[in-house]
């Protein structure tokens, strides 16, 4: 005999399911809230679009042919070193004008190697590059940084590489705050930490971010690839310790998601208990994962695409993923950290699970500028699960899992992400998957990132009778999704025709993000 309560909540999840499949199609009419769960005002955390990648594509635009050899090791870093120019920037189609137009307020516009004269720690601004920023070098770089503000961009920050030391360390550090600038790239170099006690000393108001050098794969990368435990006192830990914010470094476009999550779990797990760590750590062109994981991003990717011969060789952004078609990740992610700001390694705990996942690719000429391993098949392993201030997600999969990661922040609101995997012939596709997650007492909101077959939210509270609200972070506008989920008890079963219908919902035409919503339960 069927129990008369199972048979009611299968009726409901039935109706559910209808209403998500309407959803999903387009022919459920939303009930629009008229409000917005995202704030206007940025996080204030230091995110930055860096120049580099784009740096990178600028040289072989208008050749017939283009030999991928010339972009790789020092020939490609001369190109681009040589392809930063005022044009560039504020000419015609210029990357300060026309790139991000949704979300400069709240990233730095940081110029990588290219805009200085005389090395790469002088601080002049190149005047036969820049020629319409005269004066003092002080004087050109404040212009510059105001020109860069007047499009609407947060402000400037300026990449540099073994400064000289000692007091010349310190007319540059005042150099950078007569110009207002507030943000160093330190790209090597300051192994001592000078450069922080000096700014500590004079209160200078700029951000320093340091970094130790990894070549872009971790580990063995011919068998599991993995980056290793990074215990207290260790080089990357002191690094840690001493700077304001840690770059993960270097990665391979098409292996950059398994690389970039290895080495931030095991720097979470090294920073455990340490709640005297104030850095935070930086993730590089990961969005999608700095949005989750609370951490900083140093977005690289662009959105030109198409304009080199042949097969549009592009050493930074190949492959499968077509990262430079996802700039509503961008977006999503930037807008999720005004709900969510990122917060440093020392104030969390870190779940990390035993099960590892192992990507894969056949690099080909024209998809690294690391030279050793083309034509070779690289293997990069990291943990199915990662976690922080909150316990693991439940992944249930007929097959392959997806890597998923999650964060409770300082603030009660909860991230979860679920990414794609990548295989030698097969790359950047998501296994189907249904995950739950605990929230406990968390009150939200909750950011959700990726493809889901379904999400389950476990409180520790009843949540019947309670409106739930979604709303794609690239929008403006929540949409009352409570007749679209299920809620049993203390769980909150959201579709994954849901999530992929509010997450996509303001989706630019043509780009190929994943989803990114939040969703608040009043």
């Amino acid at each position: 005999m069927v129990d008369r309560r199972e048979f009611l909540a299968a009726l409901m999840a039935a109706a559910v399911l209808s209403q998500a499949e309407g959803l999903a199609e387009g022919n459920t009419s939303l009930k629009k809230t008229g409000s917005s769960l995202v704030p206007e005002e940025p996080s204030g955390k230091p995110n930055y679009w860096c120049t580099w990648a784009v740096q990178n594509y600028m040289y072989g635009q208008h050749l017939s042919k283009l030999d991928p050899k010339v972009l790789e090791g020092d020939s490609g870093s001369k190109l681009a070193h040589d392809a930063m120019t005022q044009d560039v920037l504020f000419g015609r189609a210029g990357w300060v004008s026309e790139f991000f137009p949704r979300i400069r307020k709240d990233v730095l516009f940081l110029l990588d190697d290219g805009w200085q004269a005389g090395g790469t720690a002088t601080f002049e601004l190149d005047q036969k590059k820049f020629p319409s920023f005269s004066g003092a070098p002080a004087d050109r770089l404040k212009k510059l940084n105001h020109a860069i503000q007047a499009a609407g961009w947060r402000g400037t920050a300026l990449w540099c590489r073994n400064t000289p030391g000692g007091t010349t360390d310190l007319h540059l550090e005042s150099l950078s705050q007569s110009a207002e600038i507030r943000y160093w790239k330190i790209d090597i170099g300051d192994p001592a930490f000078e450069l922080v006690k000096l700014r500590d000393e004079a209160h200078i108001p700029l951000t320093l971010e340091h970094v130790h050098g990894e070549l872009p794969m971790n580990g063995s990368w011919e068998k599991d690839g993995r980056f290793g435990p990074q215990p207290w006192g260790s080089n990357r830990m002191e690094i840690l310790r001493h700077t304001d914010v840690y770059r993960t470094y270097d990665v391979t476009s098409i292996l950059s998601l398994p690389t970039t999550l290895d080495r931030l779990a095991e720097m979470l797990k090294g920073a455990e208990g340490h709640p005297e760590i104030q850095a935070l750590l930086n993730v590089e062109d990961e969005v999608y994962v700095a949005a989750a994981m609370g951490c900083t991003m140093g977005i690289l990717r662009h959105p030109l695409v198409g304009m080199r011969p042949g097969g549009d060789v592009d050493l930074f952004f190949n492959g499968p993923r077509r990262a430079k078609q996802r700039m509503d990740e961008v977006v999503r992610a930037l807008r999720w950290q005004r709900i969510a700001p990122p917060f440093s390694p020392g104030q969390s705990s870190v779940r990390l699970s035993a099960e590892i996942l192992t990507d894969s690719w056949l690099f080909e000429p024209g998809q690294t500028w690391q030279n050793e391993i083309i034509g070779k098949t690289v293997r990069q392993g990291a943990p199915a699960c990662l976690a922080r201030n909150i316990n693991l997600p439940a992944v249930k999969a007929t097959g392959e899992k997806p890597f998923v990661f999650a964060t409770r922040f300082p603030n009660g609101a909860v991230a979860i992400a679920a990414q794609e995997r990548t295989k030698v012939g097969k790359g950047w596709y998501m296994p189907a998957c249904d995950v739950t997650l605990s929230i406990a007492d968390a009150p939200g909101p909750y950011g959700v990132f990726g493809y889901f077959d379904s999400l389950t939210l476990i409180s520790d509270r009843p949540l019947q009778g309670r409106r739930i609200l979604a709303q794609d972070l690239a929008g403006d506008e929540a949409i009352d999704i409570s007749n679209m989920v299920q809620v049993r008890g203390k769980s909150l079963l959201i579709p994954g025709q849901v999530i992929r219908r509010i997450g996509l919902r303001q989706a630019t035409p043509g780009d190929l993000s994943a989803p990114g919503l939040a969703i608040a339960i009043h």
